[in-house]
């Protein structure tokens, strides 16, 4: 962050300090800043004591950084004197920012800045409200997984524990919402293993699940994803896995005395492959491009006879007829796993598809979408109401529709400015 925007940083620290984010050595820091100077005991106490906070912030995915930033300082009179009895407002901020959660505040600090919601009606507001109504709750862990016999198990439905068994195999749901593979019978899946015996574990729009493989690599998997594998992954040379949506991997490392076994992630135009590493795919339909984020190790990726490229961590390829690798910050492309929507320099398609698989809406638009481009983060565990605030703030028009058919079913329209 430049000098020139002191406030701004430490605004933006404020989330960090509210997330308990920072160092112990950070923390200490900023509450110094905070105790030495009474212009900035007088900033943060402006944004804790703002009547009807929890309503009137949100996450914002501002377009204008300065625009912003004059508009919360505009908001907040913001001065470099104390007010006119001379009182310094004291610790207290720091006391209210301890009693209040993030994701119920809704707080509106993003990437691209800090603005403040003014209270002018907005042409959409109601139809915002009319949603909160009957709102559309943020989804969690559900998924099914569809052993190799054609039983679909419903993993939300049932309790914790053993939930099947199959080719030496013990298939558990654990308390922490996990799908867990452990190997009982050796001698039976050595015998199986060459059955190639396959299951497919499955998010709906809305869901999300974990899953640790047979061969002990952890897989999260994000809304309306599948991924496919053979039950004997952990024998077989090549362990080899289907994924079609999106997926974060951490792939179980082998012992040094172990002969190499590639994991190989097949997905739409292309495969990854890799030793013991951790990578983020996303390849969904909707999305013109298919991406892989790498955060530790090495990967390959390629498309036989077209191109291969090999990626280090901190870098993402993008595939589509051919390939493009960049340098990027890995955490946008996880944000999903750790319980956020973020985004940087990302279109209303790229926000409204995620925020679709996510609340299991539709989306339609009307003339021409609009020309934003939004950084910034939401959690998750908003219901949509509250998420989709935030295009009221980013001046989006919208509109929410009922379908005739399946009147709890929604969608979004979006029109033109």
């Amino acid at each position: 962050m430049q000098d020139n925007s002191p406030l701004l940083y430490r605004a933006e620290q404020m989330l960090r300090y509210l997330r308990n984010e920072m160092t112990v050595a950070d923390s200490k820091a900023f509450e110094d800043w905070l105790s030495k100077n009474p212009a900035h005991q007088q900033f943060i106490a402006g944004l804790s004591e703002e009547q009807g906070m929890e309503d009137i912030m949100a996450f914002l995915f501002a377009t204008e950084r300065e625009a912003a930033w004059a508009s919360l300082q505009q908001k907040l009179n913001l001065s470099q004197q104390q007010d006119q009895k001379g009182k310094i407002f004291p610790l207290r901020a720091l006391r209210l920012w301890k009693k209040m959660t993030v994701a119920a505040a809704v707080l509106l600090v993003a990437g691209a800045g800090l603005y403040f919601y003014t209270h002018k009606p907005l042409k959409n507001k109601v139809t915002v409200q009319d949603l909160a109504v009957n709102d559309i709750v943020a989804g969690g862990n559900k998924a099914y997984l569809t052993l190799a016999d054609g039983k679909k198990i419903a993993l939300t439905d049932i309790g914790n524990g053993k939930v099947a068994e199959q080719a030496g195999l013990s298939i558990t749901k654990t308390a922490e919402g996990q799908l867990l593979y452990e190997i009982k019978e050796s001698a039976v899946a050595e015998k199986n293993k060459e059955q190639l015996l396959y299951n497919t574990i499955t998010t709906p729009a809305g869901g999300q699940y974990q899953v640790v493989l047979p061969d002990g690599t952890h897989v999260w998997l994000n809304a309306a994803s599948s991924l496919t594998y053979a039950t004997s992954l952990a024998n077989l040379k090549e362990r080899k896995v289907e994924l079609k949506g999106e997926a974060y991997f951490e792939v179980a490392r082998q012992e040094k005395d172990q002969i190499k076994k590639p994991f190989i992630v097949k997905s739409r135009n292309q495969e990854v492959e890799v030793l013991g590493t951790h990578f983020n795919i996303s390849s969904y339909e909707q999305e013109s491009l298919t991406a892989t984020t790498l955060l530790e190790g090495r990967v390959k990726v390629s498309r036989p006879h077209a191109f291969e490229e090999t990626i280090s961590p901190g870098e993402q390829s993008l595939v589509g007829k051919g390939i493009a690798v960049t340098k990027v910050d890995t955490s946008t492309a996880v944000a999903w796993k750790n319980g956020l929507f973020r985004f940087e320099n990302a279109n209303i398609y790229t926000v409204m598809n995620q925020f679709s698989r996510w609340y299991n809406f539709d989306v339609k638009y009307e003339g021409k979408a609009p020309a934003n481009k939004f950084n910034g983060e939401i959690y998750r565990n908003l219901n949509a109401s509250k998420a989709l605030k935030i295009l009221s703030y980013a001046k989006i028009r919208f509109r929410v529709e009922s379908n005739d058919r399946n009147p709890e079913r929604k969608t979004i329209v979006i029109t033109a400015n």
